[in-house]
């Protein structure tokens, strides 16, 4: 039995310590002879790997009081989980109550419930809070999305509810950050032309703060190289070719090319780096990754040195990518 880290230590790794995980792995699926033995090792090492990295350098989208309060609600037994919801109907505004109960609804339901009845609750749960209370940062929870496909709590209703009450509330809330941001995260993976778009107003909002170009050079990366789903960790699982080739995916790379904005550029360099390595791993072998992402992520790395010489964090991801490339016995 293998004992799993608690996410407030994975969140402590250093970048350095990030590099060295993802040296691991490569080594682990060089190593491992068939698709059998390949995925757990590329499994653990995906749960050792911190929060979403490129988001986590600049925007804090949630704070571990509400990932603590929402994880709470795995626990739940059904007794309990029906006492927060008669809390709840007498007071729909108590927030921890229902960030208790998405919790519960995202973990620990369908196997009380069975899975209709839990997606049908997720959802009513959402739409209620992204309705009420769009610009709360339980919003940004990772239990307080909707998948159209992928997984058993996929919803592909409610992903349609849901995406078209984001549209509006942007529409209504234009001028609020916490609003675009939160919305830019939940279409991050479906739509990421329209979470570019998002973060883009909200930069020209808040043209000071570095979240925001750090987060469009994340959701650039995400395209270029294909990935459509995440664990909730926010590491790629899946891999879309179509999208890969597409014409967002092409427009985001011309973008960087062009970009001389070292936060946009670096990060979406970190993470072609990082996550096309995972993603060579995990489909080694299968023919499905074909993204020529180093040639991009070293220009990119090299490009963020140039422009932003002081901050050694680029000069040290570029030495730790062409680090572990040699390692996976790929030529430099």
């Amino acid at each position: 039995m293998i004992i799993l880290p608690s996410p407030s230590l994975l969140q402590a790794h250093t970048m350095k310590k990030r590099w060295a995980f993802l040296a691991i792995l490569a080594a682990l699926a060089v190593g491992a002879d068939s698709s059998s033995m390949r995925h757990p090792r590329l499994a653990l090492i995906a749960f050792l790997l911190p929060v979403a990295p490129a988001e986590r350098a600049f925007a804090q989208l949630n704070t571990q009081s509400h990932v603590s309060v929402a994880r709470e609600g795995y626990r739940l037994s059904k007794a309990e989980a029906e006492a927060l919801e008669s809390l709840l109907n007498a007071n729909p505004d108590d927030l921890p109550t229902r960030t208790r109960l998405l919790g519960f609804y995202y973990r620990g339901s369908a196997r009380i419930y069975g899975a209709d009845a839990t997606i049908a609750a997720r959802r009513r749960h959402i739409l209620w809070l992204v309705e009420h209370h769009p610009g709360s940062e339980i919003a940004a929870l990772a239990e307080v999305t909707i998948d159209a496909t992928g997984h058993s709590l996929a919803d592909r209703d409610g992903y349609d509810q849901l995406s078209a009450l984001w549209k509006e509330q942007v529409r209504r809330h234009e001028r609020d950050v916490a609003v675009l941001s939160h919305a830019a995260k939940f279409f991050q993976l479906s739509n990421k032309e329209q979470a570019a778009s998002y973060l883009k107003q909200a930069q020209q909002l808040d043209p000071g703060s570095r979240e925001w170009p750090a987060r469009i050079g994340y959701v650039y990366a995400l395209s270029i190289l294909g990935v459509d789903m995440m664990n909730q960790n926010g590491l790629p699982t899946s891999h879309n070719s179509d999208e890969a080739k597409g014409a967002f995916a092409i427009t985001a790379a011309d973008e960087l090319n062009r970009s001389t904005d070292a936060a946009v550029v670096g990060v979406a360099g970190r993470i072609l780096g990082q996550y096309g390595l995972m993603m060579t791993g995990m489909f080694r072998g299968t023919g499905k990754f074909t993204v020529d992402y180093v040639p991009l992520a070293e220009a990119l790395l090299t490009k963020a040195q140039q422009l932003e010489p002081a901050n050694v964090q680029w000069t040290t991801d570029l030495d730790q990518f062409r680090k572990l490339r040699s390692e996976s016995g790929r030529p430099k």
